[in-house]
């Protein structure tokens, strides 16, 4: 029979657990508390990224001159606690892990990774999704998914977008540089499309990006009959083709923030692409945030030519984007960074 002490010692047993669950969730929340007061701050802090000191944080593998289009894991959505991190290196796909998300050590390629590029991890329960573009051949190529439940053993790829339209396929039939997010009982499927050719790089860039929607997240996906973003002489990060584009995860009043890395040829001549920072109201169509791109090459260093492909973490109140960057033109070397925000109340 339990006594009056004994109940007495449970209801504060119970009490302490209530507080310590409120504090850990508190502690643990993505959001601060001026979140609803963010939007008006937003694009002044999204316009001011601070690199990390350690850039560039991955080298290509050895004897490889690439490693790029970074998909990261944070350790919140992974099995394991760790950062997890998935690049290609046009030879295959490369898997990497990190205690902090700063020093990553190279875990090993997928397996019957050859010809995919450009991947995007997404995850929904206990499964991950990485979405990425498989190429049949120098000019085609077409957006496959697998799935895995720890990261390390994936199923047998299925497609899920090939080429169609006329749009998707100007010099090159292609669909990639997949990014999902799941939204209103739907999950919305942006992607690059088609090519320009960048004669002083020698390779091709994305020139479209299109945007699909299906209520499965295998599809079949029904894609938007006309781009959502293309190039435009107007705009001199963007004058030559789209890119790409991500969305981050959390919205502000309402608005959607996604990051675009357009390609441009600058005062020069020369080919280049920079990063810019979009936002909209029902995320099709677009507006810019900054003045001019404020993840843009440098005069010299590991990003001379281009900063592109890329992905982005929110923990608390740090926003990281992880990208990748060329030193050079024509037979450059590509390798992996990291730039931050932090996102403080106004």
């Amino acid at each position: 029979m339990t006594s009056v002490v004994d109940e007495t010692r449970l209801r504060l047993m119970g009490l302490r657990l209530v507080v310590i669950v409120t504090m850990l969730a508190s502690a643990c929340s993505s959001a601060p508390e001026c979140e609803p007061d963010l939007a008006s701050a937003l694009p002044t802090m999204l316009c001011a990224w601070t690199d990390a000191p350690q850039n560039p944080l991955i080298a290509p593998p050895a004897n490889l001159d690439i490693i790029a289009d970074p998909t990261v894991i944070e350790p919140d959505d992974s099995p394991d606690g760790r950062w997890h991190l998935f690049a290609h290196a046009l030879t295959a796909m490369y898997h990497y892990q990190s205690s902090d998300g700063v020093a990553w050590t190279e875990v090993g390629k997928l397996a019957f990774s050859l010809g995919a590029l450009r991947p995007f991890v997404f995850k929904q329960g206990a499964v991950y999704y990485m979405f990425f573009e498989q190429f049949l051949a120098l000019d085609s190529s077409v957006i496959q998914v697998m799935e895995s439940a720890d990261l390390s053993t994936w199923s047998a790829p299925t497609t899920v977008l090939e080429p169609s339209f006329d749009w998707e396929k100007s010099l090159q039939t292609t669909v990639g540089n997949p990014f999902v997010v799941a939204r209103d009982g739907e999950y919305w499927l942006y992607y690059s499309a088609a090519g320009v050719y960048l004669d002083d790089a020698g390779y091709s860039e994305p020139l479209n990006i299109g945007l699909a929607r299906a209520t499965d997240i295998h599809g079949p996906y029904v894609k938007q009959a006309q781009p959502i973003i293309t190039p435009d002489a107007a705009v001199p990060w963007r004058n030559r083709g789209a890119g790409s584009i991500k969305l981050l995860d959390d919205r502000y009043a309402g608005r959607w923030i996604a990051l675009e890395n357009g390609i441009y040829r600058d005062d020069a001549g020369s080919s280049r692409s920079a990063i810019q920072v979009l936002e909209s109201d029902d995320g099709v169509s677009w507006r810019e945030v900054c003045p001019a791109p404020p993840l843009a090459p440098t005069d010299s260093g590991w990003k001379q030519s281009f900063v592109y492909a890329f992905d982005t973490t929110r923990r608390g109140d740090e926003l990281r984007v992880y990208y990748n960057a060329r030193e050079g033109w024509s037979n450059g070397v590509e390798r992996i960074g990291m730039s931050s925000v932090t996102l403080q109340c106004p």
